[in-house]
């Protein structure tokens, strides 16, 4: 049987390897945050510099300068020149003949498409080879099966169609750099035609490779228009008394020397407000460490998921630097543009939302000192309160996510939070008259959101894979039945498939009651399984109505086979690039338990003294989390409970408890922080939870007086 999946192959994003102190290392933690800090005072150093007189070519002068002579700036006359010409867009002519081409070859393939549908003594497999013959271009295999079988008598009116839509294609004229747009035209084109399913697909896949670009580019009239365009500037004068150089304005080479014999030049130095700076980026990098200490230990302990939040600062405030330079264009108000939400969003998918918003409080605090340059203060209000509602917004939206669209949609709310805000903005504080700058402003808060949504889904599944975690987008995705694994798992171990998925009931409710990972059990438990894929017979749950093929091998080899599924699942789930948080599972869900069955059987067989307890444990590891071990628990009651003649609630919670007990005693728990109130936690949810399965029956009667079960 084919595979329905390959594995995917390493790639360079796989994941990051750290050693184990790296993780927990105090100083390593220390150099992180010092590290961000750092990055921000440097891109933050040339927004609150304030503006210095260092008369010297090209700086700015305090004094006004008049000019003694008349001459032509001939670097502002060429700049101006430059720009008309570059105003001047590409010129093209429709190339005609191609359309008549087209057209023609259009109406040849639909003739020799006819002739062949009206033979009748053509198979369809000879149809299909002439078909090919007939269209150059190589098609699809749906394409010429659906041909061979299209009715003749639909031919004429395909054919009207199709010459239609290519020719009002053509005669428009297509560019190269429109040539796949014009394609998807066909689509829209064909909405309103007749044909049936099969014709609007042949006719669609016909006209879209045949059209083709008959628009080219026109060299020669283009470089003519743009010449003309650059000698209608007339040359831009300094006239004499005119003033060249105003107080702020920049000195050039002629006008320094006299500067230096006035005297008027000196060195100036300022050290202040790069002390400031640095003390404000302390503070803030002091207030986020401390949040997360007090608020997020589970992030503050882990380096990695520190590395992690570090890395979506360095992008969100780089995003933020390059957006700022606009602010020296015609974009005076491209702050509302700044990606905010990507931050907010990413560290709610990455983490949590809790400290998703409070990253946003800093992300708003250096978004309104980046974007300062308007009032040339060092914080504008308006920005940063409009990335801290949009980016807000944005991290709430993601509330629940269920896929990677609604990332698009928490985008969309970012978007309407920052236009409503920017909208009150202006309204508590009218611009006179400047509709421009109003309407700017609304499409570049617009923009933002919807900029940082598209960002936050392509940036995700390189932290996903870099830092080998698991959000709960990720998982939502694996949990999907038409994974590649699910499917091998369901089309080769039907039973242990089945099994697979009370075991992630019964564990993900166990894992939320003692607050774990719910949703990282349930999928856990959807693939710890795999392994069985491999030797599905030997499992009793697949077997069915077959023979036992352990009755027939000895219990040391069945006992090779039955451990080796904990091992070959892992190595399946790594081979398909399966995150190790699951690939743990599988490998730690049996823990060093004993297959007591095999054990006790071998000793019946042989000498007792020679069967060592030792072989018949599976390898390990133990449970290291407590999801791990909550699939452990799930697994082996489902297998047990499913044993019972009669699974009454009382013979459920002693089986349940029993097998608890056990491998406590066993020492299955002592690597996972699973507490003996929390196991007493999972035992309630799991006996719940199977009773609502194994629930008991009603006996209907019925005529006669015999009774009958409900299936």
């Amino acid at each position: 049987m084919k595979e329905p999946h390959q594995p995917k192959k390493p790639t360079w994003r796989r994941r990051f390897r750290f050693p184990a102190f790296w993780r927990t290392s105090r100083r390593v933690r220390f150099l992180l945050y010092t590290g961000l800090g750092l990055f921000c005072f440097l891109l933050l150093m040339k927004d609150v510099l304030p503006q210095q007189y260092d008369l010297s070519p090209g700086s700015v002068s305090a004094e006004t300068i008049v000019s003694p002579v008349t001459k032509v700036d001939q670097e502002a006359t060429e700049r101006a020149r430059e720009q008309a010409a570059e105003s001047v867009g590409k010129q093209y002519q429709v190339d005609e003949q191609l359309t008549e081409r087209q057209l023609k070859r259009l109406e040849t393939i639909f003739t020799d498409v006819r002739r062949n549908l009206e033979d009748e003594s053509l198979s369809e497999k000879e149809k299909i080879t002439n078909f090919q013959d007939i269209i150059p271009t190589e098609m699809s295999e749906e394409f010429y099966l659906k041909l061979a079988r299209i009715p003749v008598e639909q031919l004429t009116e395909m054919r009207i169609i199709s010459r239609d839509i290519l020719y009002d294609t053509l005669s428009n004229g297509v560019r190269e750099e429109e040539l796949e747009n014009k394609q998807d035209q066909v689509d829209r084109a064909l909405v309103t035609s007749n044909l049936g399913a099969d014709a609007r697909f042949i006719v669609r896949e016909l006209i879209r490779e045949m059209i083709l670009p008959n628009e080219l580019y026109d060299r020669e009239r283009t470089e003519k228009l743009r010449e003309a365009a650059r000698d209608s500037v007339e040359p831009i004068p300094i006239r004499k008394g005119e003033t060249i150089v105003a107080a702020g304005d920049v000195v050039t080479s002629d006008q320094y020397r006299q500067l230096q014999e006035l005297g008027v030049l000196r060195d100036q130095t300022n050290s202040w407000p790069l002390i400031g700076l640095g003390l404000l980026v302390g503070l803030l990098m002091g207030l986020l460490a401390w949040f997360i200490r007090r608020f997020q230990p589970e992030v503050y302990r882990d380096n990695l998921k520190t590395l992690m939040l570090v890395s979506v600062f360095l992008i969100t405030l780089l995003g933020m630097k390059i957006l700022s330079l606009g602010q020296n264009l015609e974009w005076s108000t491209v702050g509302y543009l700044a990606p905010a939400a990507l931050g907010t969003m990413l560290v709610t998918l990455l983490l949590n939302l809790q400290l998703a918003l409070w990253c946003s409080v800093l992300l708003s605090i250096f978004a309104g000192m980046f974007f300062n340059a308007e009032n040339h203060l060092l914080f504008d209000y308006r920005y940063g309160l409009v990335a801290l509602v949009s980016g807000s917004a944005g991290a709430f939206a993601l509330a629940g996510v269920r896929d990677r669209l609604t990332i698009f949609r928490a985008g969309l709310v970012a978007a309407a939070a920052a236009v409503v805000t920017i909208a009150a903005l202006y309204a508590l504080a009218p611009v006179d008259g400047d509709w421009k700058v109003l309407l700017q402003s609304l499409a570049f808060g617009a923009a933002g959101g919807v900029f940082s949504a598209v960002l936050t889904i392509g940036f995700l599944q390189h932290f996903e894979a870099l830092f080998d975690i698991l959000s709960p987008l990720r998982l939502l995705e694996l949990s999907n039945p038409n994974h590649p694994l699910l499917r091998k798992l369901l089309t080769k171990t039907p039973g242990s498939y089945h099994h697979s998925i009370i075991v992630g009931n019964l564990a993900e409710a166990a894992a939320e009651a003692i607050g774990a990972d719910g949703l990282l059990a349930r999928v856990g438990s959807y693939y710890h399984d795999v392994g069985k894929t491999k030797r599905p017979q030997f499992f009793i749950e697949n077997q069915l109505q077959s023979e036992n093929p352990h009755d027939k091998i000895s219990p040391h080899l069945s006992r090779t086979i039955i451990i080796s599924h904990a091992r070959d699942g892992y190595d399946m789930l790594k081979e398909y690039n399966i995150p190790t948080p699951i690939c743990d599972i599988a490998a730690q869900h049996h823990g060093t338990t004993l297959l007591k069955y095999f054990y006790f059987k071998a000793k019946e067989q042989g000498d007792g003294s020679n069967v060592l307890e030792a072989d018949f444990r599976y390898p390990g590891p133990k449970a290291q989390t407590k999801e791990a071990a909550i699939v452990g628990i799930a697994d082996c009651v489902e297998a047990a409970v499913r044993s019972l003649a009669r699974p009454t609630p009382d013979r459920i919670e002693t089986m349940v408890r029993k097998i608890i007990r056990d491998r406590l005693d066993d020492g299955q728990f002592d690597e996972c922080d699973l507490t003996l109130r929390e196991l007493d936690v999972i035992a309630r949810s799991i006996c719940e939870t199977l009773q609502g399965i194994f629930h008991s029956r009603i006996e209907y009667p019925e005529e006669g007086g015999k009774g009958v079960k409900p299936a």
